[in-house]
């Protein structure tokens, strides 16, 4: 009879251990597909993966005060990322992550920020291109926060070849 409960305690526990690590990829998959269209500059394509009460903090924006940027819900996060995008027309964002690494349903990508943007010179492209970690923190599937930060005062702004 022990070994009867053992076994079965055994297959639960395998059973539960097996369940995390699907929803585990699940959510980091979910999160892979938020950062690429965050990295294409595909802001409308994110917002699917948004809670409505998400939180989007950039401390470290340069000329917006001391507090950097925030904003506390999915309406005033879209609202900032379209005028964004309208404002500044960026071909892409063009993350590079060095490392990724997930603790306690937060997703940290270390690396760099390569966004490009159009000019008038044919064939060229302005770069801004920073240090940058973003953090990422899942609930049900959903990105409750976005923590970004970028080394604005030591950006390389050039052109480059759109190559």
């Amino acid at each position: 009879m022990k070994s009867i409960m053992l076994a079965v305690a055994g297959g639960l526990l395998l059973s539960v251990a097996a369940s995390a690590q699907n929803s585990d990829a699940e959510t980091r998959a979910i999160v892979d597909a938020y950062m690429t269209h965050y990295s294409a500059a595909e802001f409308d394509a994110m917002e699917a993966y948004m809670a409505e009460d998400v939180v989007f903090v950039d401390p470290t924006a340069t000329g917006l005060g001391e507090a950097g940027l925030a904003h506390h819900s999915r309406d005033e996060i879209m609202a900032a990322l379209r005028e964004f995008a309208s404002q500044n027309n960026p071909i892409g964002l063009n993350f590079e992550w060095d490392t990724v690494f997930e603790s306690n349903d937060r997703y940290v990508f270390m690396g760099r920020v390569n966004a490009t943007y159009p000019v008038q010179q044919e064939g060229m492209v302005f770069r801004w291109s920073a240090a940058q970690t973003t953090v990422i923190h899942m609930r049900d599937g959903l990105v409750v926060e976005q923590y970004d930060f970028a080394d604005y005062e030591g950006a390389e702004q050039v052109l480059v070849s759109e190559e």
